[in-house]
């Protein structure tokens, strides 16, 4: 299976069924994984690094600090939020090791408390707008995955 780089709306397509359909447990959750750890490696260095410099206000910085903060959105809601309701790729987590999501989940606690830290830290006239996206992307983000996951178990259960 190769995703190829969009910076919107990738998709695994096209998929070779019989060869996906070969796959080990293990290289789906390698597969399922990926994204997530693409996330914390992008959110959490830049966020450590934002967080111990003193930056200007610039736009350049509101960029960077939104990449790392979205990043770690992004992550914490498949850690935490599909965690709870079994969806999208922690579904590969626990098809490969169930007692995997035990400690995916508390490290997506931690994201979750960097996110509120980083809230807390950004400039007072940015934390409104951060508050207000992240809360739409939660959601957002949340439910299509459930919707997501659901569809897909009614059909592969037709």
């Amino acid at each position: 299976m190769h995703v190829p780089f969009y910076l919107f709306f990738s998709n695994a397509n096209p998929i070779d069924i019989e060869k996906a359909q070969t796959l080990t447990l293990k290289k789906l959750y390698n597969i399922g994984i990926a994204g997530i750890a693409t996330n914390l490696i992008f959110g959490l260095p830049l966020s450590f690094i934002l967080l111990s410099m003193d930056f200007s206000h610039t736009l350049f910085y509101f960029f960077i600090y939104s990449f790392a903060l979205f990043h770690l959105v992004e992550a914490a809601t498949y850690l935490v939020i599909s965690n709870i309701f079994l969806s999208s790729d922690i579904v590969l987590v626990q098809q490969y090791k169930p007692v995997l999501r035990i400690p995916l989940f508390i490290i997506g606690l931690a994201v979750t408390a960097v996110i509120f830290y980083m809230i807390i830290q950004s400039p007072t006239n940015w934390q409104i707008g951060y508050i207000v996206t992240i809360f739409t992307m939660t959601v957002c983000m949340g439910l299509g995955r459930m919707i997501y996951s659901l569809k897909n178990r009614r059909v592969s259960t037709e």
